[in-house]
This record gives C-alpha cells, structure tokens and sequence, in this order.
C-alpha cells in the first residue's frame, strides 16, 4: 500500500465517522419528538489488501449499516395495550354519563319522585275525598312523568351524542388508513425493494398506534416493504392500499336501531370488541339500550299497573263518556295479538264489570263483558268485537274510532258509565278510565281530564263513598312483585337497574386502570428499546468525533510525508 492508499483509509474514516456523528445528531435532534426510533450505526472494516505472500494490511472503515431500533413484537403487543386502554377508557366515560343523567346520588332522582308519588297515593288513603290530597296525588304524579320523560330526552340526547362520536371516529380511521395507505407507497419508492427508510417508517408507526386506539388491528410487513392492516381475519389494506371503513345502520325486528362498523369495498362487519369503535357500539348497543329499555319498561309498568287499578275504581263523580287513550292498529285482530294490534300491554282471557248509574235515581245496572282471549272454541275478541258487545248493553254505544280507538258514552246525559272487576285488563290496555296516558317514558303523562278534575280521580272500589281501597293498591305498587319485571316491584326495578350501571361502572373503572398499567410498562420497554438516551448518544458523539479528528490527523501525516517525498525529488 502506498501513501495513496493510506489516504484512502484515512478518508473511508472521515466519511463513516461523519455519518455516524450526523446519525447521532438526528437522535440527540429528535429525542423529544413522539414516535421517533433510536438509529445506531454500525461500523465495519474494509476487506483487507496482500501486500505480499503472507501479509494483509487494512484498507479503512464504512458503514455496515444504520439500523431504526425496533421490536416488531413489542410494538404489536404495545398496540394492543393502546386498543384496550382506549376501549376501557371510552366505556367508563360513556357509563359515567349514564350514571350523571341518572344522578341517583342526589336529592332530585327517580326513586326520590317514586317515593314521593307512591307516598302522594298513600297519604290519599287516609281521606278519600279530601280536595288538597287528590290535587298532591295529581302533583306528584306529574312531577314524575315530567322527570321521567326528561330522563328518556336525556338518554335520546346521550344516544344521538354517541352515534355522531361514532361516526366520527369511524371517518377519522378511515382518513388514518389513506394516510398509511400514502405512506406504504412513499416507502416502496423510496427503499426499492432495499434499506431502512426510518422517517417514513416512524411515520407509519404511528399512524398504526392511532389506529390501534380505535380497533384492534394487526399487521403484516411485504418484502416490498408496504404493511397490510388487518382486524381479525379481515383486511383493513390489502397489498398497501386501504379498502376503507364506514359506519352502517340496521333496524331489527324489535325496532331497535343497531350500529356495525364495516368494510367499504365489500361490507364485512368488522369485530369491534376492543378500542374506541368497539366501545362506542357495545355502548350504544348494550348499555345505553338497556338503560333506555330499563326507563320505558319502567314508564310502561307505572301506567299499566296504576290504570290497571284506576280503570275499575271510581272517583268522587262518574263520567257520561270515555275516550280510550290508547291507539289500535287492526281493530279485527284479536286483541292479544301484539304483532297486529301494537298494544304495548297484552290483555288477557277474562271479563269486567260494565255499570251503568242513573244521575238522577242513583239506580245502578250492571254487566258482565267477556273478553274471550283464549284461543278455543270460536274467534277471539277483537277490538270491533269489544266495541259491539259494550253497545248490546242497553243504554249504552260503543264505537272505534277511524284512529283504532275505543269509545263509549252513556245513551243519554243522565247515564253515568264506570267499571270494575277486569280480569282482562283490557280497560288499562286501551287506556279507558286511566290515570295515565301514554305507553312509555317518552310520552307517559297524567290523563288529561283526571289533571282538569281531581274529583275524577278514582280512589274508591265497588262505589263506595269514602272508600281508600284503590288508593291503597295503587300505593302498594311501590312494593309489589310484578310478573312483567321479572318477580321485582316498580322501585326494585329501577334499584336494581342503577346498581347494575353502578357496578358496570366500577368494572370499567378498574379495567382502565389495569389496562392503563400494561401500556406504561410496554411503553417503558419500547423506551428503553428505542428511545434516545441523551447521555448514551452524547458519549457516542465524543467517541465519533474523536475518531473523524484521529482520521483528519492521519490524512495531515500523510500529506507531510507526500510533501517530504516530492521535496526529496
């Protein structure tokens, strides 16, 4: 090797060395910079030259390689950890909100209004007909349709919330999977098949972990060096190039509105149980459904079982006419078929007691009306039916409305109508003689007439003056074990339904923490791996500088022995 040579080893020195300080530059430069991976460099001799039979001298340095610090199984495991702590998160809030509607810890809640309208009823019993216990009857009982119709707003208001965050984050993941989308292409043109393209990598990587907050994706590297994107069995992008999400709406057979996040191109429903996506849909189609069935069941059960006891009951006077409240889609249907009547409460086989009063001789006449539901021997009762019946009653006319409602009066205005002893409870099915109107916590409110005419309200059986039985069964709804809420009463349901959102509450509490626990310590192990230890890199950059200085020295030597040789000739 001549002294050409040697200068040739002295610059591969000055050339590695100073890709090596620009390379630990770039990490001191970004070691605050999210999602950036640690470059090391790694050196390495030059094949060696003979310079005679048994000898072999150096020929310098060069890079082998400059490698992005990463552990593809640590990041994969990371992203899930993300997934989980996300979806973990968005239920707590989400049930938390549930919770705050309800705000059961407060003075102003449903059970404080049940109690205090169950009470209104109770303390009715003491004195039947006394005027200012019958207006608090009707106070309380509209100070509980008022909270619970805003409590089934603020559900509704809940649901279009959760339903418009859904939909955005489905645009935003889907505006996350063009972005990757982009960037596998860059990284194909950019490494041709060969290298590390870290930035564009760095890039990615964290597009993925945003994605991950969101779904729980897994993913598969191609020698070409793009990633395909997967969420179960099912690819997000394929071949690099993104196949698109959307959310997608169905209505089932109860009339439930069901929400799915799918695959654009061929409309794959996506497995959302992890992340944000799957957080928001369980949520919408678990919890917050059942809170809204919760509330209606509950509304549905105060009106049924109260009506159920006021239809057959009597108040101070007694009504000419009733209107029923409640609409009949097929009014030839039997009247226990749901599917075609649409009544929220089924009645049954039975029969009740149709009095007729005259206002002025107080002579009462009564009959037996039959509601035959069972099945056997025959047609059963329709609403057409129900209606003749009533008016081959002798002063009396019955009719159904061009609405599918029932209506009766008195033939003339001396004839006072009432009722008692439905088996059936067909009157409360149709909303005849009821206390409330309304099928449900959206529409549930005190009758419009009993509200106008406390007198109307009916706290007394068998037309007794003074009488509280009515009022006391109405009271004892409080407690009272219903078939239609599983064997529970009005206020153990809905006790029941706040401790079950309580206790899912606490469950997700302690999953997010637990969740929240796994990531740090990934996130701690993908540090350590590759995040930029300041005080490494700087120990690493004195170590390069003093060998870019060694090599710059070397290369002065050598020009003064090239200078000594020519001064020599």
């Amino acid at each position: 090797m001549g002294l050409t040579g040697a200068l040739q080893v002295g610059k591969s020195g000055l050339l590695a060395h100073q890709a090596a300080i620009q390379v630990t530059g770039s990490n001191l430069a970004n070691a605050a910079t999210p999602g950036y991976k640690r470059r090391s460099v790694e050196l390495s001799p030059l094949s060696d030259q003979r310079i005679d039979r048994d000898n072999f001298i150096g020929r310098g340095v060069e890079i082998a390689s400059i490698t992005r610090e990463v552990n593809e199984a640590l990041e994969a495991r990371l992203r899930t950890a993300i997934t989980d702590e996300n979806g973990s998160a968005t239920t707590q809030e989400l049930l938390a909100q549930i919770e705050g509607i309800q705000a059961e810890l407060s003075d102003v809640d449903l059970s404080t209004r049940l109690t205090e309208y169950f009470g209104a009823w109770s303390q009715l019993s003491t004195n039947p007909q006394d005027a200012s216990l019958r207006t608090l009857v009707i106070q309380e009982a509209d100070n509980l349709t008022a909270f619970i119709r805003d409590l089934r707003d603020a559900y509704g208001s809940l649901e279009k919330q959760t339903v418009d965050q859904l939909a955005l984050a489905v645009r935003e993941a889907d505006d996350v999977l063009t972005r990757i989308e982009e960037i596998n292409e860059q990284i194909t043109a950019a490494e041709a098949g060969r290298g590390d393209s870290g930035g564009l990598r760095d890039q990615r990587d964290q597009l993925l972990a945003q994605l991950s907050t969101s779904l729980n994706i897994s993913t598969y590297e191609q020698d070409n060096g793009q990633v395909n994107v997967f969420v179960g069995s099912l690819p997000l992008i394929l071949n690099g190039d993104s196949r698109g999400l959307e959310l997608r709406s169905e209505t089932l057979t109860d009339g439930t509105v069901q929400h799915n996040v799918v695959v654009s191109e061929d409309g794959s429903v996506l497995d959302t149980s992890k992340g944000q996506l799957g957080a928001q849909v369980a949520f919408r189609n678990g919890s917050l459904q059942g809170a809204i069935d919760a509330i209606d069941q509950l509304a549905g059960q105060i009106i049924f079982q109260t009506n159920r006891v006021h239809s057959t009951s009597q108040g101070l006077s007694l009504r000419n006419s009733h209107d029923g409240t409640v609409r009949v889609t097929d009014a030839t249907a039997a009247l226990n078929d749901t599917a075609a009547t649409e009544l929220e409460f089924t009645p049954q086989h039975g029969s009740f007691q149709l009095h007729l009063t005259s206002r002025a001789t107080g002579i009462r006449e009564t009959s037996t009306i039959s509601v035959d539901l069972d099945g056997i021997g025959g047609a059963d009762t329709t609403l057409n039916d129900l209606a003749a019946s009533i008016s081959a009653v002798t002063g009396v006319t019955a009719t159904v409305t061009a609405d599918g409602r029932l209506t009766l009066a008195g033939d003339t205005a001396d004839t006072l109508v009432s009722f008692s002893d439905d088996s059936s409870g067909v009157l409360a099915a149709l909303g005849v003689n009821g206390f409330f109107d309304g099928q449900d916590a959206f529409d549930i409110a005190v009758n419009a007439d009993v509200a106008a005419d406390p007198r109307l309200l009916a706290a007394a059986k068998e037309h007794l003056p003074g009488d509280n039985r009515a009022a006391l069964a109405v009271a004892d709804l409080a407690n009272t074990a219903l078939d239609d809420l599983n064997g529970l009463s009005i206020t153990e349901h809905w006790r029941r339904h706040v401790e079950d959102v309580s206790v899912e509450l606490s469950r997700a509490r302690d999953q997010r923490e637990s969740d929240s626990v796994v990531r740090e310590n990934l996130q701690t192990q993908q540090a350590a791996l590759s995040g930029v230890n300041a005080d490494e890199e700087a120990i690493n950059l004195l170590q390069y500088q003093r060998a870019y200085q060694a090599s710059a020295r070397f290369i002065s030597v050598v020009d003064e022995l090239m200078q000594t040789l020519i001064s020599l000739v």
